[in-house]
């Protein structure tokens, strides 16, 4: 299979599959997982705390979703950047479809004393949770890979209290050629056999709407209902202090990205286990055994719902 005859809809399974499969793994992987989300991931969800207006200023308590919560990085930095007075008389639910991730999550709430958080298993299309139960439902990377955006932002309305704020983040078409995508680009082509990879990497998954398009987002969120709608883009950088912690942070796209565009003769020769090490031991010829900065651009866009009194 190469880049040229590897659709969308094919790339956007594999990676539903990579992302059901997380948290499912070995306790190493859970802490990668972790520690992705407390350095690096963490970055690219601050942008949208401030523009939803969660700061440490904030003094009335929220009921807030984290939906698609991946690992519970939103969260994570609400729980942060919240005072403790304001926390101890809020809601938090991290809703996700993928049970190993939701379960991770509750380790998380547990272990690290995050204050009023549900985790709970549910699909962000259609969650099921009530209807006026939110005042804040974040989305953060995922209007850009759930197949049907608009059944997504249609929920969100439903669920918000009257006056309630939605925020969301995606990429820019500019992350194609950012992020982890460099490296890892470098680091198959340096492999002793063919390792296709797409010339830039997608940055939607599906064919609804322009999630990669700042302008297009913030007018599509007017079309649906929302007012008061605000987008930014906002670059970004972390520094990774070598291979091995590059590999912690990124190299779980390894499966999604064999899978998706490897042929499966060239998976079962090469297993991931041995990718996994020759890509790690390419970065650190290319990078002398020294850290590097990691830069990337975000799409951070929010919006008011307004209802009926």
């Amino acid at each position: 299979m190469s880049p040229s005859t590897t659709s969308l809809a094919s790339a956007a399974a594999r990676l539903s599959e990579h992302f059901h499969s997380l948290g499912k793994a070995t306790t190493a992987d859970e802490q990668d997982l972790i520690l992705a989300s407390r350095r690096m991931m963490r970055l690219l969800a601050a942008p949208l705390l401030a523009q939803m207006g969660l700061t440490r200023d904030t003094k009335a308590p929220v009921a807030l979703l984290d939906s698609a919560c991946g690992t519970g990085v939103f969260t994570q930095e609400a729980q942060g950047v919240l005072a403790r007075e304001v926390l101890e008389e809020s809601s938090f639910v991290c809703a996700d479809s993928a049970v190993g991730l939701v379960e991770l999550v509750r380790k998380r709430a547990a272990a690290e004393g995050w204050v009023n958080v549900e985790a709970r298993v549910a699909d962000a299309m259609d969650t099921g949770l009530p209807a006026d139960s939110f005042s804040h439902v974040a989305m953060t990377l995922g209007l850009h890979l759930i197949p049907s955006p608009d059944a997504v932002l249609a929920d969100v309305r439903r669920m918000l209290k009257p006056g309630g704020v939605f925020g969301a983040t995606t990429f820019p078409t500019s992350n194609a050629q950012l992020f982890w995508f460099p490296d890892m680009r470098s680091a198959f082509e340096s492999l002793p056999f063919e390792a296709p990879l797409p010339a830039e990497m997608p940055m939607q998954l599906h064919d609804s709407g322009r999630w990669f398009d700042a302008a297009w987002i913030a007018g599509h969120l007017a079309a649906q209902g929302f007012r008061d709608v605000a987008v930014a883009v906002t670059p970004g950088r972390y520094r990774v202090e070598g291979a091995d912690e590059f590999m912690r942070c990124f190299g779980g796209m390894l499966p999604w990205l064999m899978g998706a565009w490897w042929s499966e003769e060239t998976r079962r020769a090469h297993p991931l286990d041995e990718v996994r090490g020759l890509v790690r031991r390419h970065l650190e010829e290319r990078h002398g055994g020294q850290g590097w900065e990691v830069t990337w651009e975000v799409i951070s866009v929010t919006g008011v719902v307004d209802k009926p009194s």
